[in-house]
């Protein structure tokens, strides 16, 4: 009889035991690198995370979408969200009221299983358009519930490849992006001045003109025929890349 006790403690332990906090877990990637996983809490009852947003610049705005959730990164298991605390959910906004401030909130999600290994929070998939407009969403995949300590121990052994597509973004790679469209703008620009100029009759036979003279000149400068011509064609008088 003594031992019914000691029987049901041991089986309840793992649903006991998977009551965990965890500081600065570790990230694979982020879809948003103004916004950090600053501490992971799971409870009898709720998986809370906390967030620390800093706004670079006086006048942006953050918000969060209720639609936020958790997945079990090695499965197909989802936790929804059930509050968030010190962030307005969409439309309302929260605007920088000066540079660099810090915004911390918490999202309260369901509890996950025990023997979860790493999450993934998903606010919502990035679009191709969003990409382009270097719009960010609270998004971070292979997030780590091991202490810190013990994931570095056990990967100083291992390397860990990511997909292309999970590359850890960043403020070069979100400018670029949003500057993508801008770039395409332009060489249509050029290449289409090119095809205007060359298709005016009167300035093509001024460039024949003028590289006629740059001919005569080279020859008369004591050029054999052949090399007024391989200097004509490696580097003409009047170009239209500029160089």
């Amino acid at each position: 009889m003594k031992l019914k006790p000691i029987l049901l403690l041991l089986l309840l332990w793992p649903a006991v035991s998977f009551c965990q906090s965890i500081d600065s877990p570790l990230v694979g990637s982020s879809d948003d690198n103004s916004t950090t996983i600053t501490k992971i809490e799971v409870t009898k009852t709720n998986t809370i995370i906390t967030f620390t947003h800093i706004a670079t610049n006086k006048g942006n705005w953050v918000q969060l979408n209720k639609s936020i959730y958790l997945q079990d990164a090695n499965g197909e298991k989802r936790y929804a969200c059930i509050k968030s605390e010190g962030i307005p959910l969409r439309p309302l906004q929260h605007i920088a009221a000066s540079d660099n401030e810090q915004l911390v909130f918490k999202v309260y999600f369901e509890k996950l299983e025990p023997g979860t290994k790493e999450i993934n929070v998903i606010e919502r998939a990035l679009s191709p358009q969003d990409r382009a407009l270097g719009t960010n969403y609270f998004n971070y995949y292979n997030v780590s519930l091991e202490k810190t300590d013990t994931v570095l121990s056990r990967k100083s052994t291992q390397v860990r490849l990511l997909p292309p597509d999970a590359a850890p973004s960043s403020p070069f790679n979100n400018a670029m992006g949003s500057m993508l469209p801008m770039i395409n703008n332009m060489y249509a620009s050029i290449l289409n001045a090119q095809i205007a100029f060359y298709s005016d009759p009167a300035k093509v036979t001024q460039l024949a003109k003028i590289t006629k003279s740059y001919y005569d000149a080279l020859i008369g400068a004591g050029f054999s025929a052949d090399q007024a011509v391989k200097i004509i064609t490696s580097k003409q008088l009047i170009s239209m890349d500029g160089k």
